[in-house]
């Protein structure tokens, strides 16, 4: 009799564990909680990657789910032919009975019988989606087919319609060694436009389609900048900061310009080699409040080889963005190179992992749109005939910026990555501006190479899709 029960009691205690095992219970209420349609996605035949539905499960009665599969206008998604997976619990059951391929080119409505027998209905909805961004090369114009000479291209600037491109010739003047201007649209040429004076190194536009030109302090002959209302305007001296006056050797290697160089409040950067400040001149209806700059040290870095900063607004407090690239001709382990960083009035310096670009940023533009902020990057490996390349990354979120190549979520960081291009540069020349026309941005930038067949134009169409 002991051993009867015994073995009752052990058969009793299998079917409790059984009956947890294969329920939940509800210890508040007492009840067991049978569920229905836990999850759903769908695949593209022949493709691996599931797409869930934008909110996870499991669902309530009457809820519609919604699936966002990513389509292109090259190759739109076809919705009438998608693979369906859904998860369902413990002795739930779906009608219709899910296809290996099924048609969502309408609402598909679904019943969920629980195992409690409980029935819920659902709406499923595929939605077509595009990529945020999508990327497409427009065209590469050799300096040979484009007519530009000086084939080591220090700078461009995008003016209304044209493409402004910098092809000076030293202490040469006259319309062919100044600046070439093209239309932006096919890269064909539009007219000649004679340096100002010697020396000229830079062009670069404003914000209301005014554009500048700079002499740069070589052989003492300091800094200049003179402006222009339009292509076909004559230059005006903005301003000449000279060598007397302690202007540094070689300012205006690179320069930036914010604002309306006409009217209301502009700033004009420009920045040299050979030591760590950055050089600002705040001006106010086209008159700069002095000749002489304000003077921003980098005590953060050493004695740059070239730099390149942009100023983030007009306020008075702005922060910045700013590259600069220590280039160590004896660096096997590739430890100095370009910096690119942002940094506030305060100089609180948010860092971009280095990884993030080559050997040398040779020039970079940040600029904003829907709400975003994007940054377009021309970047050079160590040696001077490495490949260039242009990068496009979402910088909205500076907490980011230490994203690394494989990163989880790295794709929605860097955007974009150009083919490369080949050509040696030794004077590390590099000019990169985003030109934005409503949803679509086009991409200009150099290559500065010392062969004309390789020295050139590259344009880059990103669209953007509103989500």
């Amino acid at each position: 009799m002991k051993r009867t029960y015994i073995y009752q009691a052990g058969c009793w205690l299998l079917a409790l564990l059984g009956l947890f095992g294969c329920e939940q219970v509800d210890l508040n209420k007492g009840v067991t909680s049978r569920q229905g349609l836990l999850n759903f996605s769908v695949s593209i035949p022949g493709q691996t990657i599931e797409y869930p539905a934008t909110q996870a499960g499991p669902y309530a009665a009457g809820d519609t789910i919604f699936v966002r599969v990513p389509s292109t206008e090259e190759a739109p998604l076809d919705l009438a032919h998608l693979k369906p997976f859904a998860s369902l619990g413990h002795n739930a059951v779906m009608h219709p009975a899910l296809g290996s391929i099924m048609d969502f080119s309408k609402p598909v409505q679904v019943e969920v019988t629980d195992g409690g027998g409980v029935v819920s209905r659902h709406v499923i909805k595929v939605v077509p989606t595009l990529p945020k961004t999508v990327f497409s090369k427009s065209w590469f114009k050799t300096a040979e087919a484009m007519g530009i000479k000086r084939t080591n291209i220090s700078g461009l600037a995008i003016v209304g319609e044209h493409l402004l491109v910098a092809d000076f010739n030293g202490g040469n003047t006259g319309e062919d060694n100044g600046v070439r201007v093209f239309n932006k649209t096919t890269g064909e040429l539009v007219k000649s436009i004679a340096p100002p004076t010697t020396f000229c190194m830079q062009v670069v536009a404003d914000d209301a389609n005014h554009f500048a030109i700079n002499r740069y302090n070589v052989y003492s002959a300091g800094f200049m900048v003179y402006y222009y209302e339009n292509i076909h305007s004559e230059p005006k001296l903005l301003l000449n900061y000279t060598a007397a006056m302690g202007c540094p050797v070689n300012l205006g290697r690179k320069v930036s310009v914010i604002g309306n160089l006409k009217s209301g409040k502009a700033y004009i950067y420009a920045t040299t080699n050979g030591n760590n400040s950055i050089y600002y001149w705040e001006l106010q209806d086209g008159v700069p409040a002095s000749n002489e700059p304000t003077v921003i040290r980098y005590a953060a870095a050493e004695a740059w080889t070239f730099a390149h900063v942009q100023r983030k607004s007009l306020d008075p407090t702005s922060g910045h963005y700013f590259t600069y690239c220590n280039y160590n001709a004896s660096d096997p382990n590739l430890t100095q190179g370009s910096r690119f960083v942002s940094f506030t009035n305060d100089m609180e310096v948010t860092p971009f992992a280095k990884q993030n670009h080559y050997y040398k940023v040779l020039g970079f533009d940040v600029f904003k749109l829907d709400g975003s902020e994007y940054t377009a990057m021309l970047t050079q490996g160590y040696y001077a005939w490495d490949a260039t390349h242009v990068k496009v990354f979402e910088t909205t979120d500076a907490g980011k910026f230490g994203q690394v190549p494989g990163a989880a979520g790295y794709s929605d960081f860097m955007l974009f990555e150009s083919e490369a291009y080949g050509g040696t540069n030794y004077n590390r020349y590099g000019d990169i501006v985003a030109d934005v026309r409503g949803n679509e941005i086009y991409f200009y930038a150099t290559m500065a190479t010392n062969a004309a067949n390789t020295s050139g134009i590259m344009v880059y169409k990103m669209k953007y899709n509103k989500q």
